[in-house]
């Protein structure tokens, strides 16, 4: 039995939100309050706050995406209020993810860790082929329009491990959060360089350490993204890798850049990597993914799903079904129906 499930939806927005919606309708409100419950045990939700801010902050959504919520509640017969306040909790979490690019033989494979709260909820895959758009492929919870982590029909790979910002966003801006711009670059970009003018064109409600791989001709990028701006960053050796702090990118005086945590993920992914012989890539990436001290246990936190992916050779793991999953779950391919 697999770990995880696909599901594929097509049509234009108001269909994709309404055939997500009557697919999780009964279930729907179930998996939003036990999720909201699993934040609360984690992060401490100010459930006050969830409820004064959460459809303000929706109606504040490109208009394209505010329809598909909207069609999402109708087909699923949820609340629009329950399920913005779903997509609005992800605001709370304070930090999590560890991410890298390496080249084996000039061939690009990524690995990324998705910290959150949640265990055993994010076993679902959404293939979402809207009308005019690319076809995305998205991994996260069942009904899930958006996502952290994804790759399109184009061979282009995006996630992000969340940064903090020190430039928040005034009540009334039209902003989008990181994990609605992964939906919209993979809908709407061929190539990496799209994806950076997309960087360019949009403020977003949070920062994103930005991964990106293009399989179409094995190249990458890495972006320390603040609100408004980012930094590219470079790297002389096979290999870049990420966690939850700017390496990059100069930060105000006084400014908290990450926690320990993050600093020791990302020594310890680098000193992996830098070992590590290649023979084996699949049985080597996994091994720097389920490092006990790269994956984060928290108890009711910690490494949710895992990610292995070599786009150009159309391979993709999932780990989800165990916790935490890099090394309690196994690292199932991805079989498109």
């Amino acid at each position: 039995m697999r770990g995880y499930q696909i599901q594929r939806f097509r049509g234009n927005g108001c269909e994709i939100g309404l055939y997500i919606g009557k697919q999780v309708k009964g279930r729907f409100k179930s998996i939003i309050d036990h999720f909201l419950k699993a934040m609360d045990r984690a992060y401490g939700l100010d459930f006050n706050r969830l409820g004064k801010e959460a459809l303000a902050w929706l109606s504040r959504l490109p208009e394209e995406y505010q329809l598909e919520v909207e069609s999402l509640a109708y087909g699923s017969a949820v609340k629009l209020e329950k399920i913005a306040q779903w997509l609005y909790c992800d605001r709370f979490i304070s930090g999590g993810c560890s991410s890298f690019i390496a080249f084996v033989d000039g061939v690009a494979w990524v690995g990324r860790n998705f910290d959150h709260a949640g265990s055993c909820l994010w076993r679902n895959i959404n293939i979402i082929e809207k009308e005019a758009r690319i076809p995305a492929v998205i991994f996260g919870q069942e009904g899930a329009l958006f996502s952290h982590t994804g790759f399109n029909y184009r061979k282009l790979w995006l996630h992000y491990n969340h940064l903090p910002v020190w430039d928040m966003p005034d009540s009334d801006e039209k902003t989008i959060p990181p994990f609605v711009f992964i939906r919209m670059a993979l809908e709407n970009c061929n190539s990496i360089s799209e994806v950076e003018k997309l960087l360019q064109v949009t403020v977003r409600d949070g920062g994103m350490n930005l991964f990106v791989v293009d399989g179409k001709n094995n190249t990458h990028a890495v972006y320390e993204c603040t609100r408004k701006g980012y930094i590219k960053r470079q790297s002389s050796k096979p290999y870049i890798a990420g966690s939850n702090h700017y390496t990059a990118t100069t930060t105000p005086k006084g400014f908290k850049n990450g926690d320990r945590s993050s600093v020791s993920r990302l020594k310890r992914m680098e000193d992996l990597l830098s070992t590590m012989r290649m023979e084996d890539p699949y049985r080597d990436f996994i091994r720097v993914l389920s490092h006990p001290e790269v994956e984060q246990n928290l108890g009711a936190s910690g490494t949710v799903y895992s990610n292995l992916a070599c786009p150009s050779k159309s391979l993709y793991y999932y780990a989800c079904n165990g916790f935490p999953a890099a090394s309690k779950a196994a690292f199932e391919e991805v079989i498109f129906p």
